[in-house]
């Protein structure tokens, strides 16, 4: 019997663990490629819905030229248009957003991206790559147009170690899952798991699992 309530005990506490990778997306925007790399390298850890942000005119190829457009686009408070945009993340409550820093900042084009999007009560993972600065000025950037998101700390890594030390970023990629979406790695198993227990038992709301736990450890007390 006292088995028995410890692995209900157990079963309860895993079932409330879990991150639902359903309701989970990344949002990127990359010019040179390395920003996409950095959303696959995740994609391959956690296989999760991803969208690509587009310009409607694609940033010039010329390096020089790009940053003289994205330092107007900065000074002139732009808002680049998007090829196809996204407008509904309704099913979605976890963003994971990825960007260059341009002039340590986020890209114009993505504060047209969240312009576009109802993200209130939504919680935003951003990464990024950069070619020194870090995360820069982006997460206040971010904060600054998603006022009603839970907006976290930031995932930053240069445009070379993506590009060119696959291992070493996905070891950190690794690192930052397992901190932030503890079970994603196990995502086959656990979503074969996850269905079986489903069968077996229920999902609780909060005030219902404290009242099974707590019922739970009173009767541990009287049988010990």
């Amino acid at each position: 019997m006292k088995y028995f309530i410890l692995l209900l005990i157990f079963s309860i506490y895993s079932s409330q663990d879990k991150v639902d990778l359903s309701k989970m997306c990344i949002i990127y925007f990359s010019r040179t490629g390395n920003t996409e790399l950095f959303a696959n390298y995740i994609k391959e850890k956690i296989d999760i819905t991803s969208y690509k942000i587009t310009p409607a005119t694609a940033y010039p190829e010329d390096y020089n030229e790009m940053l003289e457009l994205a330092r107007t686009e900065q000074s002139t408070n732009a808002r680049p248009e998007i090829k196809d945009p996204l407008t509904d993340i309704s099913n979605y409550d976890i963003i994971l957003l990825g960007y260059p820093i341009w002039y340590g900042h986020i890209p114009n084009i993505i504060i047209t991206q969240l312009e576009l999007l109802d993200l209130k009560g939504k919680t935003i993972y951003p990464f990024n790559t950069h070619g020194g600065s870090g995360r820069g000025s982006s997460i206040n950037d971010i904060k600054q147009y998603a006022k009603e998101a839970d907006v976290k700390e930031g995932f930053p890594l240069a445009g070379t170690n993506v590009r060119n030390n696959k291992e070493n970023a996905m070891s950190q990629i690794s690192s930052w899952i397992e901190t932030n979406f503890v079970d994603e790695e196990e995502k086959v198993e656990e979503k074969e798991k996850e269905k079986e227990e489903e069968e077996t038992v229920p999902y609780l709301s909060s005030w219902e699992y404290l009242k099974i736990k707590y019922f739970l450890i009173a009767v541990l007390l009287i049988m010990f």
